[in-house]
C-alpha cells in the first residue's frame, strides 16, 4: 500500500481525496495547505488528518499528490524528490524550463517518478481520436473561456494555451519545427486573445485560437486529413468523424463513444500512478512532452514581446 500525502486544499483536492479513499493501493497520510481554514474544513469533510508542516507530510509519505498552484510545484516537488518520494503534479511540471529540468534530474538521481496530471490526455476519447487520426495535414483548435487570470502577458499562455498545445502534440505525435504567434487586447486592457500557428516536422500545421472570453459552441478541435475530417468537442469530448464516400460526398462515420465520467478519469490516472510505483516502472514520456510544450510556450512568450502586439 502506498502512503500518499496531499498538498493543496481546493476543489480538485476534494475529487482526488474521494477517489483515493476508494482505491486499495493508497492510504492518505494527510493534507497540507498554507491556508489552514480551508484545509481544516476539507479534512473534517473527508475525515483525514491536517498536517501543518510540509516536511512532516513528506516524511510520513511514499508519494505526494501536489495540487497547489503551479508556482509552488518546484518548491514542494524538489523537497519530496530529495527525500526519495514519488510526485504527482497537476497540469504543469513548472512554468520555468530550468526548474522543470532540475526536477527531472533530481527524479532520475533519486530513482522516483514524476507524473503530470492532465485529465484531458487521459480521457478515453483522446485514445479514440489518436486511433482515427492517421496522417493529419491541418488542425484548427479553438478554446474560448472566461477564466480568472492575472494580467501578466504570459498568464493566458500558461493558464489556457499550454493545455491545448500539450493535447495537439499528443495527437500529432511529431516534433515541432516552427512557431508563429500573435496576440491582441480585444475586451480588456491586457492580452485576452492569442493566435498560434505550429508547423510540425511531419508536415502537419496547427492553428490555435485561445481567448479569455466566452464564445458559445466554439471550443473544438478540427482535424483534416486526406478523405476525412474529425471534430472533437473540448467541453463534452464528443467526436464526430466525417468521411468522403464513393460519390465524393462527406458522410458521418460511426465512432464508438465512451461513457467515462470525470471522476473515473481521475481514478484511472491515480491507479496508473500507483502501478508505476508498485511495479517500479519509470515514467519518461510525461516529463519529455512537458519539456517540449514548455519550450513552445517560451517561444510564444518571446514572440509576443509588446512591440509585436496588434490591437483590435
Amino acid at each position: 500500500m502506498i502512503k500518499i500525502g496531499i498538498i493543496g486544499a481546493n476543489e480538485l483536492c476534494k475529487q482526488h481525496i474521494s477517489q483515493l479513499q476508494t482505491l486499495e493501493e493508497f492510504v492518505i497520510t494527510g493534507l497540507f495547505d498554507q491556508h489552514q481554514d480551508n484545509a481544516h474544513e476539507i479534512c473534517r469533510q473527508f475525515n483525514i488528518p491536517y498536517i501543518s508542516d510540509v516536511a512532516q507530510l513528506i516524511e510520513s509519505s511514499d508519494a505526494l499528490d501536489i495540487l497547489s498552484p503551479v508556482g509552488t510545484h518546484f518548491r514542494y516537488a524538489s523537497k519530496a524528490i530529495m527525500q526519495s518520494r514519488h510526485v504527482l503534479l497537476n497540469g504543469l511540471i513548472s512554468e520555468d524550463i530550468r526548474e522543470a529540468k532540475q526536477l527531472n534530474e533530481l527524479a532520475i538521481e533519486a530513482n522516483v517518478n514524476i507524473k503530470i496530471l492532465h485529465e484531458d490526455k487521459f480521457h478515453p476519447e483522446l485514445k479514440t481520436l489518436k486511433r482515427i487520426t492517421k496522417k493529419p495535414t491541418y488542425i484548427e483548435c479553438n478554446r474560448f473561456q472566461q477564466k480568472v487570470l492575472s494580467i501578466s502577458n504570459d498568464s493566458l499562455i500558461f493558464g489556457m494555451l499550454l493545455h491545448d498545445i500539450d493535447l495537439l502534440i499528443t495527437v500529432v505525435g511529431s516534433n515541432v519545427r516552427k512557431v508563429v504567434a500573435n496576440a491582441s487586447r480585444i475586451f480588456n486592457t491586457y492580452i485576452d486573445f492569442i493566435n498560434v500557428r505550429i508547423e510540425f516536422e511531419n508536415g502537419c500545421i496547427a492553428n490555435i485560437n485561445c481567448g479569455n472570453f466566452e464564445r458559445s459552441g466554439a471550443n473544438k478541435i478540427l482535424i483534416y486529413q486526406k478523405g476525412d475530417c474529425i471534430s472533437l468537442d473540448l467541453e463534452t469530448f464528443h467526436i464526430k468523424h466525417m468521411e468522403k464516400n464513393d460519390k465524393g460526398m462527406l458522410e458521418e462515420a460511426p465512432v464508438s463513444q465512451s461513457k467515462t465520467k470525470s471522476g473515473d478519469i481521475i481514478r484511472n490516472e491515480l491507479q496508473h500512478f500507483a502501478q508505476t510505483i508498485l511495479n517500479r516502472q519509470r515514467i519518461t514520456h510525461d516529463t519529455y512532452q512537458s519539456f517540449q510544450s514548455l519550450r513552445i510556450a517560451h517561444q510564444i512568450i518571446e514572440k509576443l514581446h509588446p512591440t509585436t502586439l496588434f490591437d483590435a
